[in-house]
């Protein structure tokens, strides 16, 4: 049994790296796709863009491995069923639970992985990845000139070259440098220059040859001069510190919830769900408040008018109380859903591994088709619906419409009875199982009538 044992997890590796590493990338790419507009453009470092991709992958490993190990365990089970082995083994008296006892043992080991990755790593990586996006978003366009155009990412100035030779000659220089006031205090000509970046991204000096320069400056009787100079060569030294990307402090962001740890995600759960009902009980107290006193037993008397002013000012004051009630109920009452469903993400995303694996090994001992077609066909629409049905019960949980509890586990609630539904079929070949069986009775049961 340790060779078979051996023989079913050197035909699984394979196929599960594949399939998890094609899987990641495509949700990195999917990634890319959504904050492209804060991305790229911006003269980024390719380190700045390598670190917020290995911050992306660490969160959406926990989505790749499902779709990993579903592919692989369908791969693996299809081709031990195509080429009769699978067959041999159930022949040869073999449970089809004991043959999966290699996978189980590694879904096993995947779910503890991605349940440390859940509890621990992928909140520290959220906090590093969304403040790295956020001053990425904020950031201004990197240096970056372009032949032909007015170039206006320094402030105070306007640069347009004629051609840039790689990697720092510029031909047919006109630069226009503005007053703090924006009336044009400086303009200069040249026909070529060289360019020289700070590492720092302090400063950018380029050197002029072969130019004018033309200032305007007030002269004794405060009228306007204009003032021609030309050079062989100039120096300009302009400041571009405000450019690029600038990194911010990340506590600015460690409150949220999905920068938040297993424990302090607990204990935030536990503190929104003190402070929501205590405000409810501080609502219905005020709201108690409100109502009207009861009219006198003998109501025949004629009561005391109260002025109308006084009544439109009670009116107001109470309006304004309800909204503001009803305001913070809605915001306090989000605020908790939002935190409990990530809560719950902690513990459905590693189950969900364990699942796709006894669901892609029991689907591929039913199919009984190996390679590369059929396995990709299932997997694909498999998978597909475990991301519609996990974005919908985040959307639902977040609009109150579903328990956190049922929007996070929503794919597994759906897709677990049909693995369970998989795994009698195949280990204990019940008739009853089977479509045609249902169909045979129905057909009886009409002939009767």
């Amino acid at each position: 049994m340790k060779r078979l044992d051996t023989y079913l997890l050197q035909n699984f590796l394979g196929p599960f790296l594949a399939s998890f590493s094609t899987t990641l990338v495509i949700l990195v790419i999917q990634f890319l796709s959504r904050y492209q507009e804060d991305i790229l453009g911006k003269g980024f470092p390719a380190s700045a863009l390598a670190e917020l991709f290995g911050y992306a992958s660490a969160s959406l490993v926990l989505l790749a491995l499902p779709m990993g190990l579903l592919m692989a365990g369908l791969m693996t089970m299809g081709n031990l069923g195509e080429r009769l082995e699978l067959t041999a083994l159930l022949s040869a008296g073999v449970p089809f639970i004991r043959i999966l006892a290699p996978l189980w043992a590694f879904g096993l080991v995947t779910m503890g992985a991605a349940t440390w990755l859940s509890w621990q790593v992928v909140p520290r990586s959220n906090l590093k990845l969304y403040t790295l996006l956020y001053d990425m978003e904020h950031a201004r366009p990197a240096l970056a000139l372009k032949p032909g155009f007015f170039n206006r990412w320094i402030e105070g100035y306007a640069i347009r070259i004629g051609a840039l030779t790689p990697p720092d000659r510029v031909r047919d220089v006109l630069i226009y440098e503005y007053a703090p006031d924006g009336s044009l205090q400086r303009t200069i000509r040249a026909d070529s220059g060289r360019l020289f970046l700070n590492k720092a991204w302090l400063f950018l000096e380029l050197t002029l040859y072969g130019g004018c320069q033309y200032e305007t400056s007030l002269g004794s009787q405060q009228a306007p001069a204009l003032i021609q100079s030309c050079f062989d060569t100039l120096l300009l030294r302009l400041d571009i510190s405000g450019l690029g990307l600038r990194r911010s402090d990340e506590r600015l962001f460690a409150g949220h919830q999905y920068m938040l740890e297993i424990g302090a995600l607990r204990t935030a759960v536990d503190s929104l769900t003190t402070l929501y009902t205590s405000f409810q009980e501080e609502r219905n107290q005020a709201l108690r408040s409100v109502w009207l006193p009861p009219l006198p037993s003998d109501s025949a008397l004629p009561l005391p008018a109260v002025p109308r002013p006084l009544v439109e000012n009670l009116l107001r004051r109470e309006k304004t109380l309800a909204e503001y009630y009803t305001q913070r109920h809605t915001q306090l009452q989000e605020t908790l859903w939002r935190y409990q469903l990530e809560w719950y993400y902690k513990f459905s995303y590693p189950l969900a591994t364990v699942v796709f694996l006894v669901l892609g090994a029991s689907l591929g001992g039913v199919i009984r088709k190996g390679g590369l077609g059929m396995p990709l066909v299932v997997s694909t629409a498999l998978f597909i619906l475990f991301y519609v049905l996990n974005a919908q019960g985040k959307k639902l949980a977040r609009e109150g419409l579903l328990h956190p509890a049922v929007g996070a586990f929503l794919p597994l609630l759906v897709i677990g009875p049909f693995t369970l539904y998989l795994i009698l079929l195949v280990t204990t070949e019940a008739r009853w199982l089977y479509a045609d069986w249902w169909r045979k009775r129905w057909r009886a049961w009409r002939a009767t009538w």
